[in-house]
């Protein structure tokens, strides 16, 4: 069974971000595969009728499955808790920075699509974009173009 998003969390902070939009920053508690305790960063940003959750791997810090593997679970999570309709949800992974000379350890983005079976996000396809682009989603709500 997956755990519901709950809004209240370990080190959550909400705060207005210019009248616009609320912002919501903290560590996610969720069930990874085979039920192991997993967490991972969240940043939610809910704008007019547009939900955008980022989701951020813990790497070391998390005991459990990648946000990655498990990013149907967090995602449908959030998207229950908003009651957001599937084209106005935006999910992105972001995996930062691990400071090496290893190209596959560096900060990335990925978008990711999922498809809506009227039931629940199923089937993700991961499109990675530039941190430019996850900014101009935050600013402008702009993900589909």
């Amino acid at each position: 069974m997956i755990d519901r998003f709950i809004v209240c969390r370990i080190d959550t902070d909400i705060v207005n971000v210019k009248n616009n939009y609320n912002y919501i920053d903290q560590i996610y508690p969720f069930k990874g595969f085979l039920g192991i305790d997993s967490k991972c960063g969240l940043k939610i940003i809910e704008k007019k009728e547009q939900v955008v959750a980022i989701v951020t791997e813990l790497y070391e810090s998390n005991p459990g499955s990648s946000a990655t593997e498990s990013c149907n679970t967090i995602a449908n999570n959030i998207f229950n808790e908003y009651s957001v309709k599937p084209e106005n949800f935006v999910f992105i992974i972001h995996t930062p920075d691990r400071k090496s000379h290893l190209d596959f350890y560096k900060e990335t983005f990925f978008i990711t699509h999922f498809t809506w079976d009227g039931e629940k996000l199923t089937d993700p396809k991961w499109e990675e974009i530039t941190k430019e682009r996850v900014d101009n989603i935050i600013l402008n709500q702009a993900a589909n173009k």
